[in-house]
């Protein structure tokens, strides 16, 4: 049966949803990491709570590992859509149960231990939903809108952050500072864990993936996908990799956790910047849109290619805006940089979706995405706050993220399709 337009568009939007609620919660995490810190660890010594907020944090990453080679071998052996229940349901009920946890001050050492069970329990959730997301809407769109399909998807997810920075910086100006610390930090998570219960009746109406079930029904289903791709596509995964860390180390770093630090280091108000960091995420998840669609033009290699060269100037210049002190020069800065993030973020996982075939691509997809979030972004902002607070390297981040540009360019040339 042919896909109506309407069903197409229908597709993304319930696809869609899991994505946003995935980036919600990376993102309030992220932006949470002070409150955590202070409610959940010893904060007699603040540096060493925030450490250990950034151990957890990143071992809800480390989790994704697990979940990915779950949820992907279900997702190419027994379709796209089982996974999508699961993995939201798993999401929702430890963001919920964050909302509601007893603080260090209540519960002693169990309130820290409980806090890291719900990250490792969404991690695993997080694991299986990209990835299978990324495959059954490849799979479902149309042969000319795949690009822009993918933007959709992804300008979905990033609008997750959006929302939660949204609400995060509307409660601290609403609440007052003793309000917001005391009780208020709990009404995003409890916000993102309905929205999460919502989603899950919303997604119940997804039909298979014709792709898969064409596959299904030529006996094409491998028995262990992910033996077949260390076997015979290792270097296809090793450049999946490389050119999707320069963009996702830019958007933790410059849109979530460079925040604090142009807070502290360079004292800017704490209003003034969640405000642009609010308006970066609105426009970042614009631009995927809006960059998917000129992928379908003038191909996604080329988008990607003149995201990741803008991605290499802004990042080289980036330490001098932020040590202009000029609130005109951020606010333009962030701006052109969430642009250029909507470039490489709308053009590199359609890049992704077609270097690997039907078979494997959503176990291919998933080694990918976990790979760089869950061992590399997942250590990020704790190598970043070590590097700086120990020895006090501040132009680390902007040489690393130039460095993963200068590699990703290098190699792209190298990419085939599938």
């Amino acid at each position: 049966m042919a896909i109506t337009k309407t069903s197409e568009n229908k597709t993304l939007f319930l696809c869609s949803i899991g994505g946003a609620f995935e980036y919600y919660d990376f993102s309030l995490f992220a932006l949470m990491t002070p409150v955590i810190s202070k409610h959940f660890f010893d904060d007699s010594i603040p540096s060493v709570a925030l450490l250990k907020t950034f151990g957890i944090f990143a071992a809800g990453y480390f989790a994704r590992f697990l979940g990915g080679f779950y949820f992907s071998h279900l997702g190419d052996t027994s379709g796209r859509k089982k996974p999508f229940m699961i993995t939201l349901f798993l999401m929702a009920i430890p963001t919920l149960g964050i909302a509601l946890l007893p603080t260090y001050e209540q519960i002693g050492f169990l309130a820290p231990l409980i806090l890291l069970l719900l990250r490792i329990a969404q991690g695993f959730a997080l694991g299986g939903e990209a990835p299978c997301a990324m495959a059954y809407i490849h799979e479902y769109a149309n042969e000319k809108r795949k690009s822009l399909a993918m933007g959709f998807l992804f300008g979905g997810i990033i609008f997750g952050s959006f929302f939660a920075s949204l609400l995060y910086s509307s409660l601290n100006s609403l609440m007052s500072p003793e309000t917001f610390y005391s009780w208020g930090w709990r009404i995003p998570f409890a916000v993102g864990g309905i929205l999460g219960i919502i989603g899950i009746y919303l997604r119940k109406s997804l039909n298979e993936s014709k792709d898969f079930l064409q596959c299904k029904k030529s006996n094409g289903v491998l028995k262990v996908p992910f033996f077949t791709l260390f076997q015979k596509h290792f270097k296809d995964v090793v450049l999946g990799i490389i050119i999707l860390l320069p963009s996702s180390t830019a958007f933790l770093y410059f849109l979530l956790i460079s925040s604090k630090t142009l807070e502290t280091a360079f004292l800017f108000e704490k209003i003034f910047i969640e405000k642009i960091v609010t308006l970066g995420f609105f426009l970042n998840a614009l631009f995927c849109i809006i960059f998917g669609y000129l992928s379908d033009k003038i191909k996604s290699k080329n988008v990607y290619i003149i995201g990741i060269i803008s991605l290499f100037i802004l990042t080289l210049i980036s330490n001098s805006v932020f040590q202009s002190g000029s609130k005109e020069t951020i606010t333009i800065f962030i701006i052109l940089m969430s642009i250029t993030l909507g470039a490489c973020v709308g053009s590199v996982f359609n890049i992704l979706a077609t270097m690997f075939s039907t078979k494997m691509r959503t176990s291919a997809l998933a080694l990918c995405l976990n790979t760089t979030n869950g061992l590399f972004i997942g250590i990020t902002p704790y190598v970043f706050t070590q590097i700086a607070t120990i020895h006090y390297f501040n132009h680390f981040p902007m040489l690393y993220i130039s460095f993963l540009c200068l590699i990703s360019l290098f190699l792209i040339r190298k990419l085939k399709t599938k």
